[in-house]
């Protein structure tokens, strides 16, 4: 531990660097580290680095899932801004129901621009190796690599030095990297699991000699920013939410004449009605009412029904735009939405994607330090949507005016050289 807060404080040192460089920053996330996971599993590198410069509890918005809050993360705006609004959900615009990375097929999808294409517009290279929907036609960074299940933690790593080897006109300095092992093993074995604490170790050690390459062999200004999307909270098999238990027979016919589309993920269902069928408001509104007295028939306290202009205000949907669902059937934690043959047999342990709100296990991570950010200031619990501009603070980006993000929640952070 010695050895690595020595690495750190060299990492930190601006006279190791050539001070006639613009800084470069580093984004890491990984997906699925709960802020609770720093205090259960101590993973010594992680809490080196946020030793060294600051570290807090990053806020999921709402739907606490993997790609709404990566896009929030990257272009600093709430989902119903950015057009990612869950894992899987319907676009009654562009007519298509969401499959993960679909900006590679149509840029449409994606409503605001990403943090390394804003760089890039502002002659700062950028290199991406995983992030959702780098992919997004006519918005790519400079340099690319798309995501794969072959390509290991360690490639990354390796890869980023090799970024930040290149010869100064070439070198990006803006660098984002994603990592979803802790992910997966909390999904497939839940959050308490000896498989998760593995998988932060693993993470932890090679962050260890990341850390140390950058100390030793790179000679230029850096910040480091790890984040995460999401915690994870454990699911109970017995809590399970069957399709049966939420519709009625009338609303089933519905769904199956194409009335009303079903967008469905473990946590929630979005429904859109489909107004060349479901025309009247007074149809629209028996289909509310049908749902509401389902729940009171189930005396269910799995979920929750919402309709599209009563959604709580900390959802951020309170546009009247098509994007925004009709319905919104909530699962309470720790139940889960599953088929109708389910038989207590849950392909998951964890789940994400909750409203996230005075749910801790579902806070993330945001740990920085670097050359140009201060130590040891306690940061308060905050949005994912501010790192965008902390990180435009960090490279000297003109303001961007059409985000959610506020530069001033991670203002204190910053320490530019003079």
């Amino acid at each position: 531990m010695r050895f690595l807060s020595c690495l750190v404080a060299l990492l930190l040192s601006c006279s190791v660097y050539s001070k006639s460089e613009k800084p470069t920053v580093i984004l890491l996330s990984i997906d699925g580290f709960s802020y609770e996971y720093l205090e259960q599993h101590k993973p010594a590198n992680l809490l080196a680095l946020a030793k060294s410069g600051t570290v807090a509890e990053l806020l999921p918005v709402y739907p606490s899932k993997t790609f709404p809050n990566h896009l929030s993360i990257i272009t600093g705006s709430y989902p119903i801004n950015h057009g990612i609004s869950n894992n899987n959900f319907y676009n009654p615009t562009l007519g298509e129901k969401y499959v993960k990375g679909a900006g590679k097929n149509n840029p449409a999808w994606l409503t605001a621009e990403p943090f390394w294409y804003v760089a890039m517009q502002q002659d700062i290279k950028a290199a991406v190796y995983f992030w959702p929907e780098s992919e997004v036609i006519g918005k790519t960074p400079t340099y690319n690599v798309p995501f794969n299940k072959k390509d290991s933690n360690k490639a990354r790593f390796t890869q980023i030095i090799k970024w930040l080897e290149l010869p100064q006109a070439e070198r990006p300095h803006f660098i984002a990297s994603y990592f979803s092992t802790v992910d997966s093993a909390g999904h497939h074995y839940g959050p308490r699991s000896k498989q998760v604490a593995k998988a932060i170790a693993d993470i932890d050690k090679l962050l260890g000699e990341f850390v140390s390459t950058l100390a030793n062999d790179i000679d230029q200004e850096v910040n480091l920013i790890i984040v995460s999307d999401h915690g994870m909270i454990q699911v109970d098999k017995n809590k399970a939410i069957k399709p049966s238990m939420v519709f009625d027979q009338e609303t089933i016919k519905l769904i199956k004449s194409g009335a009303i589309i079903v967008a469905s993920n473990d946590t929630q269902q979005f429904l859109y009605f489909n107004p060349l069928k479901l025309k009247q408001p007074a149809e629209q509104l028996q289909v509310i009412e049908n749902l509401k007295l389902k729940l009171v028939q189930q005396q269910s306290s799995l979920y929750q029904l919402y309709a599209k202009g009563s959604y709580p205000e900390h959802w951020h949907l309170a546009k009247d735009i098509t994007l925004v669902p009709d319905i919104i059937i909530e699962a309470i934690p720790p139940a889960t939405f599953v088929k109708e043959k389910y038989n207590k047999k849950l392909t998951i342990t964890g789940a994400h994607g909750y409203d996230p709100k005075n749910q801790k296990s579902l806070a993330g991570i945001f740990i920085a330090s670097g050359a140009n950010i201060a130590k040891g200031i306690e940061v308060e619990p905050f949005e994912n949507i501010h790192v965008f501009s902390f990180m435009s603070e960090l490279l000297n980006l003109k303001k961007i005016s059409t985000i959610d993000g506020n530069k001033e929640v991670l203002m204190p952070l910053i320490m530019k050289n003079k």
